[in-house]
């Protein structure tokens, strides 16, 4: 916008130089000049005026004025001696600057076939002074038109991406719609197998206790009897819903829950700082109990705040590459590094929760070359510990 308004001044600013030079002229020439040739000259400035400051810009009354500018201008012209050309010069730039090419171009050579009856001076002048006026506004025109045409797709692409940014949140409450009747779903049929399984063994154990009361007293065997069966029928009921209970968390889930929660925490971290996080695991996962899970959750944890905080890093790569005998831990970070490692807080947090599994620990650093952390602990030491 602001580039458009120090275009209109320059504009401005050229045209109102032609016209002091003009009337400079025009005011030395003495006794040449005429009550009606002064009248000619105000309503040439006026109908100018009122073109480029009040008329719409609509082709036909920018044509008509100029028509009648250039009527004037024909009058004049020869009053203004060698600088009698530039009184041209007005029209000829409301047209370069808002119309086509090809309007310029035809009065351009309309003018010269008016002044071809003059002495080739007025030509050579009319094309010194048009020339250089026409290349020059041509140029600032066709940069104007480029600039609107980048403003126009610079909106255009911020409408679309308004209306992406629409669709991503109509997207996100439809996936949270979508999980809620997962959800819900999930309840419904966990409550089914609740009520199949646990309230159908509790129903038959209660009736069960109550007969076996009853006949106590009268005949002993036979209650000692039922009771047996019936411990037998518990211990079949609770076996059903031990397999009920798994069958609802399957065992892929159990594997995986302690890879699942290291990628929470990370995708967390993500949204928090903006820094992406490259994670990947290896296809052979084993499972890691809590105590596990925990310590290498804590080492990429206390990684990632690192780099964060003392590094600058914008991209943190995160790899558990679980292997036939050992887990390897690979982190590393695009961060600013250092010549010199002195093991502070973070580190020395890291070697500890290690060494307690019995791992090991490398890093390497340069300065702007990031920072890398290779934790090492032994498949037969955290089963060891498991047990």
């Amino acid at each position: 916008m602001s580039s458009k308004f120090e275009q209109e001044k320059s504009i401005i600013f050229l045209r109102y130089i032609y016209i002091f030079i003009f009337i400079l002229a025009f005011s030395h020439n003495g006794e040449g000049v005429y009550v009606f040739d002064i009248v000619f000259l105000l309503l040439f400035i006026i109908n100018n005026q009122i073109r480029y400051f009040i008329l719409p810009r609509k082709v036909i009354l920018i044509w008509s004025s100029i028509i009648i500018e250039t009527v004037l201008a024909y009058k004049l012209y020869s009053l203004g001696g060698i600088f009698g050309e530039f009184i041209f010069v007005l029209p000829l730039l409301d047209i370069i600057y808002n119309l086509k090419k090809v309007y310029w171009i035809f009065y351009a050579l309309f003018v010269t076939t008016l002044l071809y009856n003059q002495n080739l001076d007025k030509i050579l002048g009319w094309i010194i002074v048009a020339v250089p006026l026409i290349i020059i506004l041509d140029k600032v025109k066709s940069e104007e038109y480029r600039k609107i045409e980048a403003q126009d797709l610079y909106d255009k692409l911020r409408e679309k991406d308004e209306e992406l940014k629409k669709v991503n949140k109509e997207l996100e409450a439809y996936v949270n719609t979508i999980e809620e009747i997962t959800l819900l779903r999930e309840r419904n049929r966990v409550s089914r197998e609740i009520h199949d399984n646990v309230g159908h063994a509790l129903a038959t154990i209660i009736i069960q206790l109550g007969a076996i009361e009853k006949i106590s007293d009268k005949d002993g065997k036979t209650a000692s009897q039922m009771a047996k069966s019936l411990g037998q029928f518990a211990k079949e009921s609770l076996e059903r819903v031990r397999a009920a209970v798994r069958a609802m968390k399957p065992r892929e889930l159990e594997e995986y829950e302690g890879v699942i929660a290291i990628s929470e925490m990370i995708k967390n971290f993500e949204k928090l700082t903006a820094v992406k996080v490259r994670f990947r695991v290896s296809d052979n996962v084993w499972k890691l109990n809590s105590d596990q899970t925990m310590v290498i959750y804590r080492i990429i944890q206390e990684f990632l705040s690192n780099s964060v905080r003392h590094g600058k890093a914008t991209e943190i790569r995160v790899f558990l590459n679980f292997l036939s005998d050992h887990l390897r831990v690979h982190l590393k970070d695009n961060g600013k590094g250092c010549s010199d490692v002195v093991p502070g807080v973070g580190l020395s947090s890291i070697k500890e929760r290690v060494s307690v599994w019995g791992g090991t620990l490398e890093y390497f650093t340069e300065i702007n070359k990031g920072f890398e952390l290779i934790v090492t602990m032994d498949k037969g030491k955290l089963s060891l510990d498991e047990v």
